[in-house]
Formats: structure tokens, C-alpha cells, sequence
């Protein structure tokens, strides 16, 4: 049982950073956390507080509602992501489809205990992605199958300062399922192009804060500012290789990971998520219009290196990583068209969190556009239906990464594009 338990805790974090291609938001963040915010390319989430999803953004914002209200729903993302190439030894390492269609869900409520305070719960996804080549893939110690599932869970408390000012603060606990395999590839030691160099699978929970600030201007103009914590998560686990452990005294010069002859040995690994800042705006500018816009900033250059060590402190597995910080920037409509329709569209910009030299096809990150379209219908003063589709196209990049960290390791270049549509739904309801 107790291998069981370090098992299911095997370096995950490993697995986060390692996530392919991921075209939800930069890095490997999602958005997702409602079918409205969907609808509006998530533009002044923060501030807008049309539904109880608002509360996991800004938490200041709960104090914008006098009855409880509840919203759940799921985003249903469609990703295509396109890998092309030709290895040094001629092999065509062309992959398509190796994204997953995958179901975000999201859980939210607001209770105002009086006309000051309020509290709030949600449960959301922060990260995720699963992808997957085949085991024989040219450039397996890049590739592989990756597999990484969250759940953000978050209790938030809000305090109406005065007529204008509200602040509200909040505690997560991220719950993270994860697994990823690693195969040889194309090699000079006469391995078969399937050998399983690197196996995990995992599960582990981190913990953070929040908090946030909300300014009314007047009841058709707020803004609000609110930050998400950074979160390091110790990862003390087991970690396993088919690759002979007779190259591990020359792993300097081979540069590969560290072989255990399949057999499982303790290591340890720490990552810290970054933290984020976003300041949104909603303008009521007409009768029956209202823009909105939101820009975030994330942290993403406290994640510089991946180093899993083992219990006599030698190197288990390393990669540069290197990211940049990030910006995102958002700007939306809605019109408010009778009592049972709403509408609203939104546009954003994704900026890359991975700078051209250290992208890799693990994580070939690149600057995405979203086009949003949305609709909410009343069916009655207290219930209603949020519909969201978004379409997100990414960049075309190059991708130039050697096979290992070896000083003589050759280069594999590859192109990667990737597109997505998402879809999503939230029913909401007012007590």
C-alpha cells in the first residue's frame, strides 16, 4: 500500500511541464472556468459578476450579488495540433491529432450573508492537457504520451468596504492527476525505438491563496484587480527507466535519463506555478450595450528548469526550460437585447510563454487569437442558460531541440501548428 501511495505521487510535476502543446492559454494554463466568460473570450471576468463564476476570478466581486446564486456547467475543447518533420536519420516524424478532445467543467456558488459579506466555492480546472505519439516515434525521449488532469478547489470570503470599495480573499487546494511515458527513439545503442526510458504516474495537491479588488465607479462601471498566488509543490516520489543502468556512469556524455533496469527508485522534484495578476473593466456605455476588457499577467519566468534528483543526489532527469513572463489581453461586448436574450462576442491575444530558443515540442507554445461568440437565455427571472463558442488559432513555429542534454546530441527540427474550438454550456440559478 504504501508503494502504492508514492506511486500515485511519482513527479508530476514532471508531467505539468512537460505537457504537449497546449492550446488552451499560454503556457500550460487554462481559461476555462465558464460557458458566458467563453462567450466573451474571457474580457473582464473580473468585474463583470453576470453569474456566480465571477467569484473564482475576483472574489471581491461576490459582494455584487444580494441572493445566492449558483452556475455549472463544462467547456468541451476540440484541439488539432499538427507536428511535422524529418529526423537526422531521415525518418518522417510527421504526428496529427495528438490532442484529445477533452471536457472542462466548472462548479460555482455565491452566498451574501448580508449586505458586507459574502462567501463563495468553485471548482475549476487550472491546467490540462493530454497528448500522445506513438511509441515508436522518432524523437521518443521528446514525445511520448502525456496525460494531465486539475481541479482547483476555492473558498472565498468578499467585505463591501464602503459604497464604492469591496475586497475579498480566498484559498486553493489544486488537485492534480497525472501520468507520462517517454520511449528511446531513434538511438545509437541498438534499443528498440519503443523502450520505455521514462515512466510516471501520478497524483498530488498544492495550495495558494487569492485576492482581489473591486471599484464602483457607479452601478453601469467597475473595475477590479485581483491575484492568484504562486504555488510550489514538493514532489517526493518514485521514479522508474528501462534504459540499462550501466549508462549512468557516462550519463554526462550520453545525456540521458537515469537508467534503473525498470526497476523503481525514490526521487524528488519541486515546481512552482506562477503567480497571476489581472485587472478587468465592465462600462454599461449604452441603454443596452456594455463593453468589457481584461488584462493579465503571469509570472511564467519563475519556471526556469526541470530537475528530478534521486536519493544520493544525482540527476534523475533535467531540462532547461527557461519561460518568460506572459500577457493577455481581452476586450468584448454584450447586448442586453430583452428580459430572455443576451448577447456578447469577445477577441483576444495570447502571448507565448516560451521563447523561440527553448521551445520544444513537449511544450511548443505559441501566441494564440480567440474569437468568441456568446448568448445567456432566461427561462425564468431565476434560471437561465449560458451558450460560449470559442475558435483560437496558434501561430505556426519552428521548433530546432536536441534529442538529450548530451554535449554531441543531435538537433531535430519540426514545425508545429495547432488550432481549437470550444464549446460550453453553464446553467445558472438565483435562490
Amino acid at each position: 500500500m504504501h508503494h502504492k501511495n508514492i506511486l500515485r505521487k511519482s513527479a508530476l510535476a514532471m508531467v505539468i511541464a512537460a505537457v504537449s502543446s497546449n492550446l488552451y492559454a499560454s503556457g500550460f494554463q487554462l481559461q476555462e472556468s465558464s460557458a458566458a466568460g467563453l462567450g466573451r473570450a474571457f474580457s473582464g471576468e473580473g468585474a463583470i459578476a453576470d453569474n456566480a463564476a465571477s467569484g473564482s476570478r475576483n472574489p471581491a466581486s461576490m459582494t455584487m450579488f444580494d441572493r445566492p446564486t449558483f452556475s455549472g456547467g463544462a467547456i468541451y475543447v476540440q484541439p488539432t495540433v499538427k507536428i511535422s518533420g524529418t529526423s537526422p536519420a531521415g525518418t518522417d516524424m510527421s504526428a496529427s491529432d495528438i490532442t484529445p478532445n477533452e471536457w472542462v467543467p466548472n462548479l460555482h456558488f455565491i452566498y451574501p450573508i448580508n449586505d458586507s459579506w459574502a462567501v463563495g466555492g468553485s471548482v475549476t480546472s487550472n491546467y490540462g492537457l493530454s497528448t500522445e505519439f506513438s511509441d515508436d516515434y522518432a524523437a521518443g525521449p521528446l514525445a511520448g504520451k502525456t496525460s494531465l488532469k486539475t481541479g482547483n478547489l476555492n473558498f472565498s470570503a468578499a467585505y463591501r468596504i464602503n459604497e464604492y470599495f469591496s475586497f475579498g480573499a480566498g484559498f486553493n487546494a489544486i488537485y492534480a492527476k497525472a501520468e507520462i511515458n517517454r520511449y528511446a527513439g531513434e538511438n545509437r545503442n541498438g534499443m528498440p525505438k519503443d523502450t520505455e526510458v521514462v515512466h510516471m504516474k501520478g497524483d498530488e495537491w498544492g495550495y495558494g491563496w487569492n485576492a482581489g479588488l473591486l471599484y464602483e465607479i457607479d452601478k453601469e462601471n467597475r473595475i477590479g484587480l485581483s491575484y492568484r498566488s504562486q504555488v510550489d509543490i514538493d514532489f517526493s516520489g518514485d521514479y522508474s527507466s528501462e534504459l540499462p543502468s550501466k549508462y549512468n556512469a557516462m550519463q554526462a556524455a550520453t545525456g540521458m535519463s537515469w537508467g534503473t533496469n525498470g526497476q523503481t527508485m525514490n526521487g524528488d522534484l519541486t515546481l512552482s506555478l506562477p503567480e497571476i495578476w489581472e485587472l478587468s473593466g465592465y462600462h454599461k456605455v449604452a441603454p443596452k450595450w456594455a463593453m468589457h476588457y481584461g488584462l493579465s499577467y503571469t509570472s511564467w519566468s519563475e519556471f526556469k528548469e526541470l530537475n528530478a534528483t534521486g536519493s544520493d543526489g544525482q540527476t534523475l532527469f533535467y531540462k532547461k526550460e527557461n519561460f518568460r513572463d506572459a500577457y493577455r489581453l481581452a476586450l468584448g461586448t454584450t447586448y442586453y437585447h430583452d428580459e430572455s436574450w443576451t448577447w456578447r462576442a469577445g477577441i483576444a491575444f495570447d502571448d507565448s510563454a516560451v521563447p523561440a530558443s527553448t521551445r520544444s515540442i513537449s511544450i511548443p507554445d505559441q501566441d494564440r487569437l480567440w474569437l468568441s461568440l456568446g448568448s445567456t437565455y432566461n427561462f425564468t427571472k431565476d434560471a437561465s442558460v449560458d451558450l460560449g463558442v470559442s475558435y483560437m488559432h496558434g501561430q505556426k513555429v519552428k521548433i530546432e531541440e536536441k534529442l538529450n542534454n548530451a554535449a554531441n546530441s543531435p538537433t531535430y527540427t519540426f514545425h508545429s501548428e495547432g488550432k481549437a474550438w470550444l464549446y460550453g454550456i453553464n446553467l445558472n440559478y438565483t435562490f
